[in-house]
């Protein structure tokens, strides 16, 4: 049977301390350049807390294969940087490793990793399979992966719990059955690590090849989009969607759609969020005067936009 390559997947986190936040986003962009240095990275990403989300500074950095990881994590440079952050920012980090056999891209995913005492791996599997049944009972529920340790990466069986939203996966922690069930394998694990990561539009706002962190607010992030989409989508239905007419509403539909997540992803999102810096990014952008007037802006600018397809089309 034909193996499934898995990606390497490694999570920094950190607690918050009174160090620097720019400082901090500093040593980041030392790991991303070390990060570059070896051949399959594709993606460093780092998470800011956030009150209700997660209570940690979160790096999280993939590669394609589990190869390529390793090569990143035995770079001695590497090691150093993470060494000597923990003098730098006075606080501790924890490096959990993941190899993931299919990457997650939804709005929030938990990674729990769980070291199982040995001879209970048996029992251990079968109450996984009993909390994912119950877990599927919950609204926003989107699946679970369960990822067994792999000798030589990651000692830990890891759980991978995937939700609509960050309160429909609150209420499943706070239920009742998972309180008991997690009462009823507590005999089984050494020690339990949980993360918890993930939002929403964040690879239109982060760069790809790992330069960004997680992203402005989620309020921000939509006001951008729709500023962006409506125009894309208006110059699609008036200029191109009148020459595929005889293809039929699914196919004309489906063709639209790929124009224009390509023409947002490639062209418009960069330009825009490069324009937008200002107001997205969250040192400058926390500015109450600053926050207010680049709202007050992207209002105008629906306005501006909405009057300019209605002349269009007049």
């Amino acid at each position: 049977m034909q193996q499934t390559t898995k990606t390497g997947v490694v999570v920094l986190s950190r607690d918050p301390g009174s160090f620097d936040e720019h400082a901090y986003k500093q040593w980041h962009q030392e790991l991303v350049n070390l990060a570059k240095q070896h051949d399959g990275l594709i993606d460093v990403n780092l998470q800011r807390p956030l009150d209700g989300v997660q209570d940690q500074w979160v790096q999280i950095i993939t590669y394609d294969t589990v190869d390529s990881l390793k090569a990143l994590l035995s770079d001695a440079a590497f090691k150093a940087a993470v060494a000597a952050s923990e003098e730098t920012f006075g606080k501790p980090i924890t490096q959990q490793i993941v190899a993931n056999s299919k990457p997650s891209a939804v709005p929030v995913t938990v990674v729990i990793s769980q070291l199982v005492k040995p001879g209970y791996e048996e029992a251990y599997q079968q109450w996984q399979l009993e909390i994912d049944a119950e877990a599927k009972k919950f609204p926003g529920f989107l699946g679970t992966e369960l990822i067994k340790p792999l000798p030589g990466v990651q000692n830990e069986w890891v759980v991978i719990f995937r939700f609509t939203s960050g309160k429909h996966l609150d209420d499943w922690f706070a239920s009742d059955i998972h309180r008991e069930m997690l009462k009823r394998a507590e005999p089984y694990f050494d020690k339990v690590h949980i993360r918890r990561v993930g939002r929403g539009f964040e690879d239109w706002f982060a760069n790809a090849a790992g330069e960004g962190d997680a992203g402005p607010t989620q309020f921000k992030m939509a006001m951008v989009v729709l500023l962006t989409l409506y125009p894309t989508v208006m110059l699609i239905t008036l200029y191109i969607s009148p020459f595929m007419s005889s293809w039929g509403l699914p196919v004309s539909m489906f063709v639209s759609n790929i124009l224009s997540v390509i023409i947002l992803t490639w062209a418009i999102m960069p330009m825009a969020t490069r324009a937008l810096d200002f107001w997205l990014d969250d040192e400058t952008g926390s500015r109450p005067s600053i926050t207010i007037g680049g709202g007050a802006l992207i209002i105008a600018l629906y306005a501006v936009s909405i009057g300019f397809f209605v002349w269009l089309s007049g």
